[in-house]
């Protein structure tokens, strides 16, 4: 039986994106299974993620002004049908805002026959109220709506009237990563490991979302009863050098390592000794996943969306819970307030959210059994492989 030709349109398959590593290795893998993949992006990029299929690019260039982006939504659009004529595509699958929007416009707006698979990528409650307002509208008439999570399904069931939805969550390469992690730690990091100091370490982007000020802040009561402890930031972004300001500010800079990106993570968490993440919101946060394949032990925000689900997949996505909630993979907290700040403790104590995950902490480093607990992690990842994710992408084209 011949193979359905799919198209995978994003705006760019940039390295570095969450939601292009995602697009590249669902095509990617698909066209392994015998499926004509076609990759077009409205933007190119010098760097890109490994991709297995052919490749069309608008090489438009990107534009910080509204008009110029809605322009780029209606050239990749029309572009989307053409290729899907000259081609004859049968389904087009979607990755972020600009490429859903073009995939349904292509369907509305230019009559492109194909099936249209729409993917929501991050907690949509946290778009601005024109990106509601089009999700609202258009997402609808899309064949099927993909949610990475289901909260993220309820919400878009529930909060945007959007009912043609399913579920399928990020996968994982469980036989790259293990051959990644025999891998060293980068030279000139080697020191910050070669010590018997407790080694907290977090990755993300430096930005609002990750709040990583509040792991800073928590961090700091922690090093006020534990002088053997570090923090490991991976990750770079806007918020850098505040960060690092408020770490001097707090008398933390010693042990406190902001090591930008990283090429490989793994080595780095395999080497730690707990992982911490103070998201605000997230859509699915692969990097709980690669922290639970090196079995590390796991405190993260109860946040919308993605840290329950990996973590406490027992539990229901409006459950109420107490917190700290210890979970079968992982330790849940209370979300912190959405806000920016930078003071130092002087000017502003910890909230009781702070001192519960400074607590939660505490308890990790100093209960070894509780650690032992956790390091289950990869059994959980497991649900996550690629063979098992793909066979779900298969079932709605």
């Amino acid at each position: 039986m011949e193979k359905n030709k799919v198209l995978i349109a994003i705006p760019d398959l940039q390295l570095g994106g969450g939601a292009q590593r995602i697009a590249a290795e669902v095509g990617s893998n698909l066209n392994e299974r015998g499926y004509d993949v076609t990759f077009f992006t409205v933007y190119e990029d010098e760097t890109t993620y490994d991709y297995k299929g052919e490749y069309v690019t608008l090489s438009r260039k990107r534009s910080s002004l509204p008009l110029g982006f809605s322009f780029n939504i209606l050239r990749g659009a029309k572009k989307i049908a053409k290729i899907c004529k000259e081609k004859n595509i049968d389904t087009v699958i979607s990755f972020m805002m600009m490429g859903n929007l073009s995939a349904v416009l292509s369907k509305v707006v230019f009559r492109n026959k194909a099936k249209i698979i729409v993917s929501v990528r991050n907690n949509p409650l946290k778009a601005d109220k024109k990106s509601r307002w089009q999700k609202k509208m258009l997402y609808n008439k899309a064949d099927k709506v993909v949610a990475q999570t289901k909260r993220i399904g309820k919400i878009l069931n529930e909060e945007f009237s959007i009912r043609n939805t399913t579920v399928i969550p990020n996968m994982v390469d469980l036989q790259k990563i293990e051959k990644l992690a025999e891998k060293e730690i980068d030279e000139e990091h080697k020191y910050i490991f070669g010590e018997d100091d407790f080694i907290f370490i977090t990755v993300g982007s430096l930005t609002e979302q990750k709040a990583q000020w509040y792991l800073l802040r928590c961090f700091k009561e922690v090093r006020r009863t534990k002088d053997d402890v570090k923090l490991v930031v991976l990750g770079d972004g806007p918020l850098k050098d505040k960060l690092k300001k408020l770490a001097y500010e707090m008398d933390i800079e010693d042990e406190t390592f902001f090591l930008g990106r990283v090429e490989n993570v793994f080595p780095y968490l395999k080497e730690s000794d707990c992982f911490v993440f103070t998201s605000l919101w997230e859509g699915f946060p692969n990097v709980l996943l690669e922290a639970l394949s090196q079995d590390l032990p796991v405190i993260s925000t109860d946040c919308l969306t993605g840290p329950r689900e990996i973590l406490c997949p027992k539990i229901e996505v409006d459950e109420d819970v107490e917190y700290p909630y210890y979970g079968e993979y992982g330790v849940l907290e209370e979300t912190f307030e959405d806000r920016i700040f930078f003071k130092t403790f002087k000017e502003e104590s910890p909230s009781e959210d702070e001192k519960i995950f400074v607590e939660t902490m505490m308890e990790l480093m100093q209960n070894k059994k509780l650690r032992k607990s956790y390091l289950n992690g990869v059994n959980r990842v497991e649900d996550f492989k690629i063979d098992k994710i793909i066979n779900n992408w298969e079932s709605v084209i």
